[in-house]
C-alpha cells in the first residue's frame, strides 16, 4: 500500500494506516474504508463534495454538524500506478462506541442535482416519487444494529407513510432490549434536541443540500452507559453522552450518541439566493417522526 495526503483543512490529519473495508456504513456507494486507529475514513473523492467541505468554514455553525473534514489523499493497495485512486478523509462517526447502531435518513424531497440531464432527473424523480421522500421529505436509506447487518434495500425503499415511523421505532429499540427504556427515551429526546438545533441553523445557511443525509448513531452498550450514569441524576442525564460538536475529540469515551449530516455529493453553497426550503421542511417533518415516538 502506498499513500500521501494533502490536507487543505486546519483540523490535524490523524495518520494513514493500513485500511480495511468500513463495516458500519449502511447506505451509498460501496469504496469507503476505515484507516488503522478507527479514527478516520476514507472514501473516493467527489469533487463536489470535497468543494463543499472546503466551503464550510464560511458557515461555522452548520460545519459543527458536518464531521470532521482531514483533506484529501491518495491511496493504493497495490503496486501499479493504475491502482491510486483519490480520496476525502472524513472523521469516522462511530469511532469509540462499543456497541454501535447506526441509521441514515436521506432529508429532502428532490434528489437531483442542479445540472442533472433530463433522463437522470426523470429517473431520480421516479424514485422520490416510489419512496418517503417527495411526500415526507424523509427516507430511511440504511440502517444497521451492532449484532445484526444491516437492512435490505428494498426494506428501506417500501417503507411508507403509515410505517416509517415504526422503522424509527425499530431503531430505537435495540437501547431498550440492551439497556432500558428509559435509556431508548433518552436518545429520542437528544436527537430532537440536536434536529431542532440543525433546524434553527438552516434559517440562515445558504446552501442547496439534494441526496443528503442525516446520520444517526448511537451506543447499545449497557456497560458503557451504567458508567457514565451510575445514578438517576436526571440533571446530570441531560449534559452528558452527546459527543460534543464543539471538542477537539469529537468522540471521547463518554459519547453515547451522535448526529452529523453527511453525503454531499449533490451540495452547493448559494451565497445570496435563501435557505434551503427542502431541506428545511424535511428537517420539520422528522422532528415531527421523532416525537411521535414519544407520544405513543
Amino acid at each position: 500500500m502506498s499513500s500521501s495526503s494533502a490536507t487543505n483543512d486546519t483540523d490535524a490529519h490523524p495518520g494513514m494506516g493500513k485500511t480495511q473495508e468500513f463495516q458500519h456504513q449502511v447506505a451509498g456507494h460501496p469504496g469507503v474504508l476505515v484507516v488503522e486507529g478507527n479514527e478516520m475514513i476514507i472514501k473516493p473523492l467527489n469533487t463536489r463534495e470535497q468543494q463543499f467541505y472546503e466551503g464550510a468554514n464560511q458557515c461555522i455553525d452548520f460545519k459543527s454538524f458536518m464531521p470532521v473534514y482531514y483533506g484529501t489523499l491518495q491511496h493504493s493497495a497495490g503496486d501499479e500506478p493504475t491502482d491510486v485512486k483519490d480520496f476525502i478523509c472524513l472523521e469516522n462517526l462511530v469511532h469509540g462506541f462499543e456497541k454501535p447502531c447506526v441509521i441514515d435518513i436521506k432529508i429532502g424531497s428532490r434528489l437531483h442535482d442542479i445540472d442533472a440531464p433530463a433522463e437522470k432527473r426523470e429517473r431520480m424523480e421516479k424514485k422520490a416519487q416510489s419512496t418517503t421522500s417527495a411526500k415526507l421529505g424523509i427516507v430511511i436509506t440504511g440502517m444497521k444494529q451492532f449484532d445484526q447487518p444491516a437492512v435490505d434495500r428494498d426494506w428501506c425503499r417500501d417503507l411508507t407513510e403509515d410505517t416509517i415511523a415504526g422503522a424509527i421505532a425499530q431503531f430505537f429499540s435495540t437501547a431498550a432490549e440492551q439497556v432500558s427504556a428509559e435509556y431508548r427515551d433518552y436518545l429520542v429526546w437528544q436527537f430532537i434536541t440536536e434536529v431542532v438545533e440543525l433546524l434553527d441553523v438552516m434559517q440562515h445557511v445558504e446552501c442547496r443540500m439534494y441526496s443528503s443525509s442525516l446520520l444517526f448513531v448511537y451506543d447499545a452498550s449497557k456497560t458503557k452507559y451504567e458508567r457514565l450514569f451510575p445514578s438517576d441524576d436526571a440533571n446530570n442525564r441531560k449534559t452528558r453522552g452527546f459527543a460534543d460538536r464543539d471538542s477537539d475529540n469529537e468522540h471521547e469515551d463518554d459519547s453515547l450518541l451522535d448526529m452529523k449530516a453527511i453525503d454531499f455529493a449533490h451540495s452547493h453553497w448559494v451565497p445570496g439566493q435563501g435557505r434551503d426550503e427542502l431541506y428545511i421542511a424535511g428537517l420539520q417533518k422528522l422532528i415531527e417522526v421523532l416525537q411521535s415516538l414519544i407520544d405513543e
